[in-house]
């Protein structure tokens, strides 16, 4: 097979238009002008370049193809009991029309959580903050892109209208992920709109997610804190959460070697990154397990968590 008909095949079985190809083998940033001039042998320019870049694209997808099929496949979504109260939090806020905040540290799965509940629920529009979209017609943009509304109005005003009359009858559940990045003005703004609409709203975050919304204990923004339901306070991933992931990836966790996985996996948890590192930690030592055509245990889970820097 030519490389012009290897190209093609590629292209055809991945799905990729002529512009992702090109872009992906780095012919060219934008378009694809030059890829589709040469697989029709009509290109004028470096058509040794191109082919090198093309030979070096094929063997690159094939290699991360070969890696993503040996790679062991993390778990989706493991319903820990922390993930259960995050879960729980959201189906009140979705069922009251009521506000909530779910705060804590980092890796205890909120996000993934928030990910999972959207999934099993309709019209949960899940909008992450960022310090990009910290003013509220930034924020208000990032609502607008959630809730599905396209080709919307630039000026404020017309938007947040458009984004009430989205909303309005939705019965939905609008999550703020990240919530803690969220501005005072962008959580007035969002205050509005939760009061137009009549539907659940949920910030999701870091302790200062909370500290945000309790108004920095000042008389002017109390209407802010007033307006949270519920506060789900959410501290250091469990025992009971790490047991929960380890079973779910198939360890063992019954008798002694069980117990003594989950103990170390638990003190990976106790640091940071939390129960990601847990997961990072889990889908190398699978990988180190099923090369060594072993089961998944303590040994094959130190040696992982070893390789990817841990102590």
């Amino acid at each position: 097979m030519s490389l012009r008909e290897r190209v093609r095949a590629e292209i055809a079985t991945a799905g990729l238009s002529q512009a992702q190809a090109s872009k992906e083998a780095g012919i060219e940033s934008t378009g694809g002008s030059k890829l589709n001039q040469w697989l029709q042998e009509k290109y004028q320019g470096d058509n040794d370049k191109i082919e090198q870049q093309l030979t070096i694209w094929l063997e690159t997808r094939k290699e991360s193809a070969m890696q993503r099929a040996e790679m062991p496949k993390a778990p989706e979504w493991v319903k820990t009991p922390t993930a259960e109260k995050i879960f729980s939090s959201l189906a009140y806020a979705r069922m009251a029309a009521v506000s909530v905040c779910v705060y804590g540290g980092a890796g205890v799965g909120k996000t993934s959580t928030c990910e999972a509940f959207s999934v099993q629920h309709p019209n949960v529009f899940i909008v992450t903050a960022s310090p990009s979209a910290a003013s509220y017609p930034a924020c208000l943009r990032r609502i607008a892109s959630a809730v599905g509304l396209r080709g919307f109005s630039h000026r404020t005003a017309d938007l947040e209208d458009e984004v009430i009359a989205r909303l309005k009858g939705t019965q939905g559940l609008l999550i703020f992920d990240e919530a803690q990045l969220l501005s005072t003005e962008s959580l007035w703004g969002i205050k509005g709109i939760f009061d137009a609409v009549k539907i659940g709203v949920a910030y999701v975050g870091s302790e200062q997610a909370y500290s945000n919304l309790a108004g920095r204990k000042s008389e002017l923004n109390a209407p802010l804190f007033r307006r949270i339901s519920k506060k789900q306070a959410l501290k250091q991933p469990t025992r009971e959460d790490v047991t929960v992931i380890l079973w779910a990836w198939g360890l063992t966790i019954d008798g002694s070697a069980g117990r003594s996985a989950v103990d170390y996996c638990a003190k990976i948890a106790a640091k940071p990154g939390a129960l990601g590192m847990v997961t990072e930690t889990l889908r190398l030592a699978s990988m180190l397990a099923l090369g060594a055509g072993e089961a998944l245990g303590l040994d094959t889970i130190k040696q992982a968590y070893q390789s990817l820097g841990g102590e």
